[in-house]
């Protein structure tokens, strides 16, 4: 049991708040007394010691019980208030532990006292513990509901980020488009009108279509599908969808047949299709 308890004892009988203090100390209850014989002397102690717990008589002279449980429960409605009564009936008591009382105890069977003091305090320590529990929880819910906050403005937030980044990426691409239509294909246009060789035809065709391709759905999304796809592989990987023959590639980029062959086999290994009978061109054509 909890020592040096400072309990307040309402009592006008001298004797019988002797035997009450004589019944705690034999439980082995170590407490400091405040007495209290009337209303003045009963609102002193509160306000100058507040108690741990009230012990009470019903009847006074000239102040009785239940005035005393209606002002500790609104003074200090935390501390438990028992009635130590020598007279006490079964419905006065029902009705004074629904105003408030923790307890009653009888005059004549003190040695219910101690036991009682004893559950009364563990009661009382038992609230504060789930009180403290409930107030670290609402802590923590509060904590959670900020962090949730917090994360959903940050969320908010990046996908506005994310939104701006779209915009300014298809600004970049239109830019690169038009930047390609009016500085650079104007000039390949007029390198197709002067005298050159079916070859060098060929190698102009090719930059042409290199650059058209670059800004087309199908490069962009090839070259970011495969990341590991080599430039070489990617310019043969662009032939075989435009459906030309090994001898036309080996024309168009001035390599062997054995290197467009070595090249097409990369392609579908990086492709997951090696083992199977997918058409290259036709896969190809599957990514436009």
């Amino acid at each position: 049991m909890d020592s040096d308890l400072n309990i307040l004892i309402l009592e006008d009988v001298p004797t019988d708040a002797e035997l009450i203090q004589f019944e705690l100390k034999e439980t082995g209850t170590s407490f400091t007394p405040r007495f209290a014989t009337d209303k003045a002397s009963y609102l002193k102690a509160l306000d100058e010691c507040p108690p741990d717990i009230i012990l009470s008589d019903y009847s006074l002279p000239s102040f009785d019980g239940q005035s005393a449980l209606k002002i500790a429960v609104s003074r200090c409605p935390d501390v438990p208030f028992i009635f130590v009564s020598g007279a006490l009936g079964e419905e006065t008591a029902v009705e004074l532990l629904k105003q408030g009382a923790t307890d009653y105890v009888l005059k004549n069977r003190l040695f219910r006292l101690g036991p009682a003091v004893a559950r009364a305090l563990q009661e009382v320590q038992e609230r504060r513990e789930k009180q403290l529990v409930e107030e670290a929880l609402k802590k923590r819910e509060k904590a959670l509901e900020l962090k949730s906050q917090s994360l959903e403005e940050a969320n908010t937030a990046l996908k506005v980020l994310l939104q701006h980044r779209e915009v300014d990426k298809t600004d970049l691409e239109d830019q690169v488009l038009v930047n390609i239509r009016k500085l650079v294909l104007p000039y390949i246009e007029n390198l197709k009108h002067l005298q050159l060789n079916e070859k060098q035809l060929a190698q102009v065709k090719i930059i042409e279509d290199n650059l058209r391709e670059i800004v087309s759905p199908f490069l962009r999304r090839l070259t970011s599908t495969y990341l590991d796809l080599t430039p070489r592989e990617i310019e043969v990987a662009n032939l075989v969808k435009e459906g030309k023959t090994t001898k036309e590639m080996t024309d168009i980029l001035n390599i062997s047949a054995t290197a467009v062959d070595f090249h097409r086999k990369n392609l579908r290994a990086k492709f997951g299709i090696k083992s199977k009978k997918t058409n290259l061109m036709a896969f190809l054509s599957s990514l436009s």
